[in-house]
């Protein structure tokens, strides 16, 4: 009842305040109407353009134009380092053991030659030799160490002294003649100190004097030297091993009284760059991991700021031979320990 009450209430208010209460106490509600928007037509104004001479006036449909032109969409011709250096190598010509496309091969192969003619052509060249060594006993492979001055100069740095030598492997098994790609190793071992200038004429000597050269299936990216390692977790370059810490004299009187010592080097910095040679047992691992590059022997140790240093084995052995397989790997998983201990022993 209450409610019927407050209803009609509101209802009566509504009709006076709207005045449409009829004889017949019939009720019309009229709603206020919506006014209407005036309507407005939008001129765009000409544009004079004025300077000190003249002046000109220009249309809706020329400013148009001129206003998208000005917001042309210019791509630009920059690219990504590696992408330069890969068009880089596009225009220029591309020789045996040349960076190519960003990459370079860790050997240059030639037909087999013995141990005489590759010595007479490196001297050619300008190479002193520092070592002919046979690797096996059976002389399958032999390891031919190298240098010059320009080379030994520029690894007369704080831990750049193992770039201070080149090798070739004579491999009669495999019947090819495998020389290390100076590129390759220079940059492996100089790391940010590498030169490139003097990687490319060292290349170049070689080239001049050895025909029918060609670049090894070893290719690597070569961005990826200064890091590289066998896999993740691996050591690197600078991970070297200390074997021994004394004055450097004293030192290399231990090595020399081991009596094996294969070729030593001193650097201009005071640094000897001594190659070593393992022992049988230990050196029997490149019929493992190819006769290609057993080359890699004798083993490369530095004396340096009153420290023996070496290489640590998985990474100069992984290097060595970029194209290693895991499976490969596990057959000599016992010769970097191996390396160290002997290593350890020659100094201890």
């Amino acid at each position: 009842m209450k409610k019927s009450k407050i209803f009609y209430t509101l209802i009566g208010a509504l009709a006076l305040n709207y005045n449409v209460i009829n004889a017949d106490n019939t009720v019309i509600v009229k709603l206020p109407k919506v006014p209407e928007v005036p309507k407005i037509e939008a001129v765009v104004p000409k544009v004079i353009v004025l300077d000190d001479k003249n002046s000109t006036v220009k249309s809706n449909a020329e400013i148009l134009e001129e206003f998208t032109k000005e917001r042309e969409v210019v791509f630009s011709d920059h690219v990504a380092p590696e992408m330069m250096e890969e068009q880089d190598d596009k225009d220029k010509v591309v020789n045996i053991g040349d960076i190519s496309n960003g990459r370079v091969s860790a050997y240059l192969h030639a037909p087999l030659m013995d141990t005489k003619t590759v010595e007479a052509q490196l001297t050619k060249a300008g190479f002193e030799i520092l070592n002919t060594y046979k690797v096996d006993k059976k002389g399958i492979a032999t390891s031919i160490v190298f240098t010059n001055k320009e080379i030994v100069d520029m690894a007369s740095k704080n831990n750049r002294g193992f770039a201070g030598a080149l090798r070739v492997t004579i491999d009669k098994h495999n019947k090819l003649t495998s020389i290390q790609n100076p590129i390759y190793l220079m940059k492996a071992f100089m790391q940010d100190e590498y030169n490139q200038e003097l990687a490319e004429k060292t290349l170049k000597s070689i080239r001049d004097n050895f025909t029918d050269l060609k670049d090894s299936t070893e290719i690597i990216k070569f961005r990826v030297l200064e890091r590289f390692q066998f896999m993740e977790g691996m050591p690197r370059y600078n991970d070297m091993v200390t074997v021994k810490k004394a004055k450097n004299e004293v030192l290399y009187k231990k090595a020399k009284k081991s009596k094996k010592i294969l070729f030593e080097q001193k650097l201009s910095n005071g640094s000897i760059l001594l190659g070593m040679k393992l022992g049988k047992r230990t050196t029997k691992f490149v019929k493992k991991t190819g006769y290609q590059n057993a080359g890699l022997l004798p083993y490369p140790v530095l004396i340096e700021n009153g420290e023996v240093k070496i290489l640590d084995p998985k990474y100069y052995i992984a290097v060595m031979y970029p194209m290693l397989k895991m499976s490969q790997f596990m057959t000599i998983s016992t010769v970097p320990g191996a390396i160290n201990k002997e290593m350890d022993k020659i100094f201890r």
